[in-house]
C-alpha cells in the first residue's frame, strides 16, 4: 500500500517535525471512520436487495419482468 504525501493544516507542524500529532490525528479519525462503519455494517439489508439477491442467486435466469418487480 503506497503512502501519500500529506499535507498538514498547520505548516509549523511539518516543520517542527511532530508527527505525534499527525498520528494522533490519523488514529482519531480512523476510530470515528471505524464506529461509522460499524454502525452501517448493523443495519438491516432491505428486503428488496434480499430479493433481488436471491433471484441473482437462482439457477434460472431472471426475466425483465422479475427484475422490474424487483425494482417496484
Amino acid at each position: 500500500m503506497s503512502t501519500l504525501p500529506r499535507r498538514s493544516l498547520n505548516p509549523d507542524v511539518r516543520e517542527i517535525g511532530d508527527r505525534s500529532v499527525l498520528r494522533s490525528i490519523d488514529q482519531h479519525i480512523g476510530q470515528e471512520l471505524r464506529a461509522l462503519y460499524d454502525e452501517v455494517l448493523a443495519e438491516p439489508v432491505p428486503d428488496r436487495f434480499l430479493a433481488l439477491i436471491e433471484k441473482l442467486g437462482s439457477s434460472e435466469p431472471a426475466s425483465a419482468e422479475a427484475v422490474e418487480e424487483v425494482d417496484a
